[in-house]
């Protein structure tokens, strides 16, 4: 069951089964090589997770991407996100602020190319360190839930997006570097900036 979770999870996040289209339980079968039971379970899961929507006598759909979908990630991001950066400038352990670092410098290299795939999982990595960090299970278990939708927007607006991926490397650097020093005012000023760019950008695109 965890196995076909991740498995279409992944297939839905990357638009390997593009928004608003059917999910096939015979078809989920044969290329998962999953009995019915777990591929069943795993879609209840993702539809408590809102990744599918299930329809009565019709099947299971994967839900869509619309404007409104991101207004609503946005407006929580902005407060959960920013509450996290603050909390962890206060709390977070030296392990944190090596991690932080391992990742800028790696993201720092992969921006030079522009591989855009990798840089998506490197900005999801980021944004779950800090709010680990924070020290609060219960806020890192909601954000975990929103990346899913944050990732999926990537990969739909990836082509049309102007800028590289690369540019949020600048953003990322002032966030470590606040929780660095412990302030937290200045690391939630900045995630809150670099969260509404998000917004700013893919508006223009979607």
């Amino acid at each position: 069951g965890e196995q076909a979770y991740l498995l279409i999870k992944q297939g839905i996040i990357r638009l390997e089964y593009p928004p608003a289209s059917l999910l096939n339980e015979g078809e989920l079968i044969e290329a998962l090589g999953i009995g019915r039971t777990p591929i069943r379970e795993a879609l209840q899961r993702l539809a408590l997770e809102n990744l599918v929507v299930i329809l009565p006598r019709r099947g299971t759909m994967v839900a869509d991407l619309n404007l409104s979908d991101l207004q609503k990630i946005s407006e929580v991001r902005l407060e959960l996100e920013t509450f996290a950066a603050r909390l962890a400038a206060t709390r977070a352990c030296p392990e944190h602020l090596v991690r932080l670092e391992e990742l800028l410098a790696i993201k720092a290299d992969i921006a030079k190319s522009e591989d855009h795939h990798q840089l998506i999982e490197l900005d999801q990595g980021f944004h779950k360190l800090i709010a680990e960090a924070a020290g609060n299970e219960f806020l890192a278990g909601e954000l975990r839930g929103l990346y899913d939708h944050v990732i999926r927007l990537w990969y739909h607006g990836l082509h049309k997006v102007i800028q590289p991926l690369g540019v949020s490397l600048n953003d990322h650097a002032r966030i470590a570097a606040a929780i660095k020093t412990g302030d937290g005012d200045r690391a939630g000023k900045v995630m809150r900036a670099h969260i509404t760019r998000f917004q700013v950008e893919f508006l223009a695109v979607l």
